[in-house]
């Protein structure tokens, strides 16, 4: 199925914009008398200009997918409106005369009935999805607290005391529990990072998470690390979480063998690029769709799903490059600075 490239996405509506306001612009110049010039060009090119801004603000502020939603409404009422005027103009030329209020009447009702339907519709369905996601976030906050007071708690006793028992007997099972129960408190952890936001991301400094992520890495594993300091990046505090899956995944493609990981932190316009390389050749890193990732299929999958929803939260983007020396995950991430529009405006 064919999509829609994200940079035409998140421009579409000031494109859209642009390209309707050269109508009234040019009927503005051809005009022969002022009336026409204020009520065929002025007004509709100040209409226009407003929608563009609102084009570029939302290409600043708002998803790509958010952005081309509101362009699919704008061009769907812009071509209904488009037909009636054809439909008015047509009913003119037949009657080869000025028309009456009582003939336009059964028009603009008609369609004013018919848009009516469909946006009242709309605007039902949208109730109802909003509706069904509160219920969602209820059970999503329920969720996260479980997670946190039962299960991330239990986790630490287990671990806890299986260290002091290792410690005192060198009991090799002890060990391995206390293992287990460390890997089971982590990805407690990142569980809660998917289920969990604040809103808005604030800037996070990359370093900092680099090194908080470092932490979870076995001895087979080789970190390599170039990252500007300070290198701020729009996130929150799941950023740290996301850079370990970004590492796990290579450790987990490794599968136990050693393996070499450079991250590496590149500033650009608008926002930091973060690369990840290794030299684990399979398995391959294949989708960077969530809605394409099984998670059934084991951890590897799940670290994957991790970072990318991750990343979209942050108003990121994720590419994969594959080869037969290793894996290269390339991931952009909004700056601070982003966050100004095209006016200067925080």
């Amino acid at each position: 199925m064919f999509d829609v490239p994200r940079p035409l996405k998140r421009w579409s509506l000031a494109v859209t914009g642009g390209c309707l306001a050269t109508m009234p612009g040019v009927r503005l110049l051809v005009a022969t008398d002022w009336v026409a010039a204020v009520l065929e060009g002025a007004v509709p090119l100040l209409l226009f200009v407003g929608v563009t801004y609102a084009g570029v603000s939302y290409a600043h502020r708002k998803s790509p997918r958010f952005t081309a939603v509101v362009t699919g409404w704008t061009l769907s009422v812009v071509a209904g409106m488009v037909v009636v005027a054809l439909w008015i103009t047509t009913l003119a030329h037949l009657a080869a005369a000025d028309l009456a209020f009582g003939a336009l009447t059964p028009i603009v009702t008609s369609v004013g009935a018919l848009a009516g339907l469909w946006l009242g519709t709309n605007n039902a369905r949208w109730r109802e999805r909003e509706h069904r996601l509160r219920r969602e976030r209820e059970r999503i906050d329920f969720l996260n607290e479980l997670l946190r007071h039962y299960v991330l708690n239990a986790a630490q006793v287990i671990v806890g005391r299986a260290d002091l028992l290792a410690g005192r007997t060198d009991d090799e099972n002890a060990t391995i529990i206390a293992e287990t129960g460390r890997r089971m408190a982590r990805h407690v952890q990142q569980m809660r990072a998917l289920v969990s936001s604040d809103g808005a991301p604030w800037p996070v400094d990359l370093g900092t998470a680099v090194r908080e992520a470092r932490g979870s890495l076995d001895s087979n594993a080789r970190l390599v690390t170039q990252v500007p300091d300070p290198c701020p990046v729009l996130a929150d505090d799941a950023l740290d979480v996301l850079i370990e899956g970004l590492l796990l995944q290579a450790v987990d493609r490794a599968g136990g063998e050693a393996v070499t990981i450079r991250l590496g932190a590149t500033r650009t316009d608008g926002g930091v690029t973060v690369t990840v390389d290794d030299d684990a050749a399979e398995p391959a890193v294949e989708a960077v769709d969530p809605e394409t990732i099984d998670t059934d299929n084991g951890v590897l999958q799940f670290q994957q799903y991790l970072v990318v929803t991750l990343t979209e939260r942050y108003g990121g983007e994720v590419a994969v490059t594959n080869d037969e020396d290793g894996a290269r995950i390339e991931i952009w991430l909004p700056s601070p600075e982003s966050r100004e529009d095209a006016f200067g405006n925080p």
